[in-house]
């Protein structure tokens, strides 16, 4: 670790840890070593104090510091061989989430300090590994191949990230290369050929200015890792279940591209300003969207979608207080707990607010230019952006003047506004409620056909039978839709080779809508599904839907029992309780 003093009289620095076992401090200059000790926060972890080495001016030190992680690191995500999706070799991955990183190195954990790296890792031969930073070279010996890595850019520390397995690399263009397991290689490529990822970059650069970390390869998780959400720069993480060809993979891949500008590139100086980041990227990815596909109406929907959940999350958090605000105050709060309060919606609606007062795309989006290539590289809080806003718009002072910012940080009543339902949505609603009124004795197939929906919008008229209509169906008219539709050779068909045929998020619904009607025979391809891709946010659904019926409880609980071992100590946990199995 090299170490800038800027002063003689510094002689102690603080670094974060989070049950990391230090063994020592050395001073690289003479090999000396360096006083240390730990102060104890059991909410965040304890200080690392190390004791610099004296000097007569202000000059670069660099220590060592030797240390081993736990079994226990909430950082490090230990997959055994049945947790993978060849099944054969075990698995890490690192998480960093907020104020993880202090778990697996000692760092100041923080968005507010940014530092360059490099990483030498050895593993097995047959493994690969894949960080947040440029491979520079691989030396494999007999058994072991050893790893460098240089990431030459300013990172904050919940952006160093790693990644090893039995990984397939394949090279899809000039700067992205895909990782992923044998088992979902082919329909990673044809995946990404389709959401035309160098097209999303070009989109991106016109909208933010130049990419700044030279590559952008995209790695492939295991399926029973949950939603992945880590901001890092050269390379993203994925689930499998994208990998569907629609335009659900889009729009992931959309808000990747952007957070390499809004998170990695601009970064909030601590998480009372997440905003900054989750805001921007979600403003940034909508417009990708509604470009990469021409429709304006894709950004209607896709805000409307937000705003409903955003609504729904007001409504559950009435006695919160302050957490639901924009801009909340942490003190004595875990991030990791206070940020899901955080309406994060409600920074994109101020930014589309600001784009339409100002004076539209063609007038602000140069701006989101000069702030991204203004700042690039620094951490900064809601005051310097508004204060960078205000310089850029200076002609337009009066405009800002009228903003009601407080309003807009601390009440978020004032800028949920729910905008009209979409086109899209009551062609979705009306084809779902002809099959409502559908009968097989007196009315002809509805005249709207399946195929003319968008992936998009299949998943709303599912979802709208799901919750809407459910009580107004039966078995004998949900075979009607699937054959009628080819849901169950298409959508429902749980497939252990590839993915090629199957989207998952709308696989996913029309079995929840299955068990909802008590289709005994789909309760079969429910499970299959629900134990291949076991994370969290599919398993947990279908066995608590399924586990409701009273009928089905044993196969169930059996059918959990046996794939247990598949899934994440997190699901396992989930899972026993949905299942009350830890009575």
């Amino acid at each position: 670790m090299d170490l800038l003093k800027i002063h003689t009289l510094l002689r102690n620095q603080i670094l974060d840890n989070l049950g990391l076992v230090i063994s020592s401090v050395t001073d690289m200059s003479n090999g000396t070593h360096l006083n240390y000790y730990n102060k104890i926060n059991y909410a965040f972890g304890s200080s690392l104090c190390v004791q610099l080495p004296y000097t007569a001016d202000a000059t670069l030190c660099r220590i060592q510091i030797e240390y081993e992680t736990t079994p226990y690191s909430p950082a490090l995500c230990w997959l055994t061989p049945a947790q993978t999706a060849d099944g054969l070799y075990p698995f890490l991955l690192s998480n960093n989430k907020l104020i993880h990183a202090r778990a697996w190195f000692p760092c100041q954990d923080t968005p507010s300090v940014k530092f360059t790296y490099s990483a030498t890792i050895s593993v097995p031969k047959n493994f690969k590994v894949v960080t947040s930073a440029h491979l520079e070279s691989i030396c494999e010996g007999p058994e072991i191949a050893v790893y460098t890595f240089l990431q030459s850019r300013p990172v904050p520390s919940y952006a160093v990230i790693i990644a090893v397995g039995s990984l397939e690399k394949r090279r899809l263009n000039n700067r992205t290369d895909v990782f992923a397991e044998n088992k979902f290689i082919d329909t990673c490529m044809n995946t990404f050929h389709f959401a035309m990822i160098e097209t999303m970059l070009e989109i991106a650069e016109r909208l933010c200015g130049p990419y700044m970390w030279g590559r952008f390869d995209i790695c492939v998780l295991p399926p029973n890792v949950a939603h992945f959400e880590i901001e890092c720069p050269c390379v993203i993480f994925i689930s499998p279940t994208l990998l569907g060809g629609d335009r659900s993979s889009i729009r992931k891949l959309a808000r990747n591209v952007s957070q390499s500008w809004a998170g990695n590139l601009v970064t909030c100086s601590n998480y009372e300003h997440l905003w900054l980041n989750k805001s921007f990227s979600i403003f940034i990815s909508r417009k990708i969207e509604s470009k990469i596909w021409f429709c304006e109406d894709i950004k209607f929907y896709l805000e409307r979608e937000g705003l409903t959940n955003l609504n729904a999350i007001i409504q559950n958090l009435s006695n919160i207080g302050l957490l639901r605000c924009l801009l909340p105050n942490l003190t004595g709060w875990s991030p990791h707990r206070a940020i899901k309060y955080v309406p994060y919606e409600v920074g994109y609606v101020l930014l589309d607010h600001l784009e339409n007062m100002l004076g539209g795309p063609s007038v602000f989006e140069p701006f989101l230019k000069y702030y991204f290539c203004k700042l690039a590289f620094k951490s900064i809080n809601t005051t310097d952006w508004i204060n960078y806003l205000n310089a850029y718009f200076f002609d337009k002072k009066m405009t800002l003047d009228c903003v009601e910012w407080n309003s807009w940080f601390y009440n978020i009543s004032s800028a949920s506004i729910l905008p009209g339902v979409t086109v899209r949505e009551t062609k979705c609603f009306d084809l779902a409620r002809e099959w409502v009124k559908w009968d097989n004795n007196t009315h002809s197939i509805p005249s709207m056909t399946y195929g003319d929906l968008d992936d998009a919008e299949k998943i709303i008229f599912l979802n709208y039978l799901l919750f809407y209509f459910h009580t107004d169906l039966c078995t004998e008219k949900l075979e009607s839709i699937s054959h009628c539709y080819s849901l169950d050779s298409r959508n429902g068909e749980i497939r252990t080779d590839s993915l090629q045929l199957l989207n998952v998020n709308r696989t996913f619904v029309w079995l929840l809508l299955c068990i909802k009607i008590r289709w005994a025979e789909k309760v079969e391809s429910a499970l299959k599904f629900a134990t291949e891709y076991c994370s969290p946010n599919y398993a947990c659904p279908i066995f608590q839907h399924l586990y409701e019926w009273t009928k089905m409880r044993k196969i169930v609980i059996e059918t959990y029992k046996t794939n247990k071992e598949k899934m994440l100590h997190k699901t396992q946990e989930e899972l026993d309780t949905i299942l009350h199995l830890n009575l």
